[in-house]
């Protein structure tokens, strides 16, 4: 079937890995698809994959970081198929480190590819459907890294801030029938070979692990859905794709119990010895408790 015949979309970081696995899954189904990549060569290489297997695509390299750069691929979905109808936020970039040995440098460059990458991207795709008037689908990429991961700890933060702004702009859109969701996806690409090396100690210190990561391809037909309009139903979520399980991921919560009263120092000392220090919560990727 072709879910998503007649449907112009752009996927980011499209010339490997995952974002490859979305581009090459969406032409599939029918997508007419814009080929990002900041590596121009790698770009055009997916994008002619797409075309010998007789699928439509075209290569728009570029550095998603430059808001420039974003309108620019909108443009591009624009003038080579006639409409923008899906935007997949999947550029990024990984800088493993702990603490101590974390550096500006590595902070900032993951703070412009990953977020603000990602807004640059989806204000852009936004404005252009809101224009159009049919709706559409912006797709970000999150990651299980947001609930916190040892050397971790700067990637997950823009990966939190991207689902933050997914909840945010998804109640921004409600009644514009544009949706925004995210994927929590997980896979074994060039980013996650550099974080082999603390695998074991990233599981030893949390309640999820993995013994093995899956293929790129596995995640690409979740994507693929929530582009097409058998998803229209479905906005602000995070949708988390871990091999064979498929969840979503829970937003942040107040959580009980909650406790009323005029606090002064001795009552909140008194309240986390009684009742709050037993409810900590876990740190780390964790299953939501039953």
């Amino acid at each position: 079937m072709n879910e998503l015949a007649g449907k112009s979309i752009v996927v980011t970081g499209a010339g490997s890995g995952l974002g490859a696995a979305y581009a090459q899954h969406a032409a599939a189904l029918g997508a007419n698809v814009i080929v990002n990549d900041i590596n121009g060569d790698a770009a055009h290489a997916c994008a002619k994959a797409i075309t010998d297997a007789g699928g439509h695509a075209t290569a728009q390299p570029g550095d998603v970081s430059d808001w420039d750069a974003a309108e620019a691929l909108v443009d591009a979905c624009v003038d080579a198929f006639g409409s923008l109808d899906g935007f997949v936020n999947n550029a990024g970039i990984l800088r493993p480190a702990l603490l101590d040995q974390t550096t500006e440098a590595d902070i900032r460059q993951m703070i412009d590819v990953n977020l603000i990458g990602t807004a640059a991207c989806a204000r852009a795709a936004a404005v252009r459907m809101k224009s159009q008037g049919t709706g559409g689908s912006i797709v970000n990429v999150a990651s299980g890294s947001q609930a916190g991961d040892v050397a971790l700890g700067g990637y997950g933060a823009t990966k939190a801030a991207i689902s933050s702004l997914t909840f945010s702009w998804a109640m921004e859109l409600r009644d514009t029938g544009i949706r925004m969701n995210a994927i929590s996806p997980l896979a074994e690409t060039a980013m996650a070979a550099q974080n082999a090396h603390l695998m074991a100690l990233q599981g030893a210190n949390r309640d999820v692990h993995y013994n093995a990561l899956p293929a790129a391809e596995v995640n690409a037909p979740l994507v693929s859905f929530l582009l097409s309009d058998r998803a229209r139903e479905i906005s602000g979520q995070i949708v988390r794709i871990a091999g064979q399980q498929l969840s979503f991921v829970t937003h942040p919560l107040i959580a009980q119990p909650v406790l009323e009263d005029d606090w002064t120092f001795d009552k909140i000392a008194t309240a986390f010895s009684e009742t709050l220090a037993g409810h900590q919560h876990r740190l780390g990727l964790a299953f939501e408790a039953k």
